[in-house]
């Protein structure tokens, strides 16, 4: 692939033809640019398009490297995870190729969307809802992009057949966030109150990004960040599920659930299994697999003693303790056959604790204990008897360890909270300026004006 600014939008839904795994949502097959943007058809098509782009780095990439950078898991083969845990990432190793540039396929996709359908002239569409996921995509994007890479290229157009939009410099940190808090605040005021699934972006879905976008940047905004959660809160179609039923947020089957607010979603196959992150995670009938959890969260979760969460998080089976929430077929199976589960991205859980956050970040310290506490009663814990503010500063922070094991928070958190020196094994001062990734080496010889991270 030459460039990820000179894509065309038919080579771009040509080469997602050939993709195995995809959403429930398909797009078609190849398009005539010439012939395209007539009709609500054609900008639903371009939206799934920029969907499906999505899902390529976020299925996997986005899951399993933010794991093994962190603290939940440890990588037990060898490869890119294993790389990624020792920090020893090179600008030529594959995945980092791969999640900058499907990546800004996504924000290609958007952007083709965005310029195109405000001048579709068809009763059929929908065209606020449309012109809403594409700004969610593409602020979701950069969003990603900018916590693994820092300094990124803002392409905010179509990309032109000249090439004149290529050599774009990399945009400051602070500037990308204004850029994804502009992208997402638009898609909050466009996107409906509800979707058909949680597959489609709603209100919530850009609400919660804004609120760990608002957390993430370099001076965290806890009002703004708890304006957002207080929302998402509000609306009652997201609730918690109770206690027992806490595997049904993960499970085959059990896909849309009232806790979560934005998931991917994967058809069965014939082939294969949807999302393919079991294949990474679980032991089938003993066999290898890449991704385990790490001793700390084992331990973490032996001493929350009758934590309902326990069996759920984490399995056993023949004496190799894995990841069970990825899980789609028991791991005695010999074919996982046509099953597929959704992958979980956000949920109420991550939105209570984050609100609990900035409440006590904010001084409000007794405001905070009871969302804490509604997590913890939740997964069958007695209530927190942290009282202080730095003392529920820890719980807090220790309650996101468990409740959101192996989903793709925790590096993040370590980072918000300036704790990843310290804590993840492998980082050291000496190599701190690793929390980001190289920019690839390809990107860097197509783009004269690419500057690379330090230490690379």
């Amino acid at each position: 692939m030459k460039t990820i600014f000179k894509l065309t939008l038919s080579a771009a839904l040509l080469g997602l033809a050939s993709c195995g795994k995809m959403l429930e949502m398909t797009p078609p097959s190849a398009i005539v640019a010439p012939n395209f943007w007539k009709t609500a058809g054609d900008a639903e098509a371009g939206l799934m398009n920029a969907y499906n782009f999505m899902q390529n780095p976020m299925w996997q990439n986005f899951v399993t490297v933010p794991l093994v950078l962190a603290d939940d898991v440890r990588a037990n083969s060898g490869g890119n995870f294993t790389r990624h845990e020792a920090f020893v990432a090179t600008p030529v190793h594959g995945n980092v190729q791969d999640v900058w540039r499907e990546t800004y396929f996504a924000v290609h996709a958007a952007n083709d969307v965005l310029a195109n359908v405000p001048a579709i002239n068809d009763p059929a569409l929908q065209k606020d809802r449309v012109m809403g996921e594409a700004y969610f995509i593409r602020g979701w994007a950069f969003y990603q992009l900018t916590l693994l890479f820092g300094k990124i290229p803002l392409p905010l157009q179509p990309s032109k057949s000249s090439g004149a939009d290529f050599n774009l410099k990399r945009s400051e940190v602070a500037e990308v966030y204004q850029q994804i808090f502009k992208d997402l605040l638009e898609a909050e005021k466009l996107l409906p109150a509800t979707q058909p699934n949680r597959a489609r972006a709603a209100k919530a879905s850009a609400r919660a990004w804004l609120a760990k976008a608002y957390l993430q940047q370099p001076q965290p905004n806890y009002t703004l960040a708890l304006a957002e959660c207080e929302e998402i809160m509000a609306d009652a179609q997201y609730r918690l599920l109770p206690g027992a039923s806490f595997g049904d947020i993960f499970a085959v089957g059990k896909q849309n659930s009232a806790e979560t607010i934005f998931e991917l979603s994967f058809r069965p196959s014939t082939a294969t299994e949807g999302h393919g992150l079991d294949g990474e995670f679980v032991p089938y009938q003993g066999a290898g697999f890449r991704v385990r959890p790490h001793p700390k969260i084992i331990d973490a979760f032996a001493a929350s003693t009758g934590d309902l969460r326990a069996p759920v998080t984490i399995g056993i089976h023949n004496n190799n303790r894995y990841i069970k929430k990825y899980e789609q077929a028991p791991p005695t199976t010999t074919n996982r056959g046509t099953q597929a589960a959704n992958v979980v991205f956000l949920r109420l859980a991550d939105i209570v604790l984050l609100r609990a956050e900035c409440l006590n970040e904010l001084n409000r310290t007794a405001e905070a204990i009871p969302f804490l506490n509604q997590i913890r009663s939740r997964a069958g814990l007695p209530p927190t008897t942290a009282a202080t503010k730095a003392d529920l500063k820890l719980a807090i922070e220790n309650e996101r360890f468990l409740e959101l094991a192996f989903e793709p928070h925790r590096w993040y958190d370590l980072i918000r909270w300036n704790k990843a020196v310290g804590t993840v094994p492998n980082l050291t001062e000496a190599n701190r300026a690793r929390i980001l990734w190289p920019v690839p080496s390809r990107e860097l010889d197509l783009n004269p004006n690419l500057d690379q991270n330090p230490s690379y």
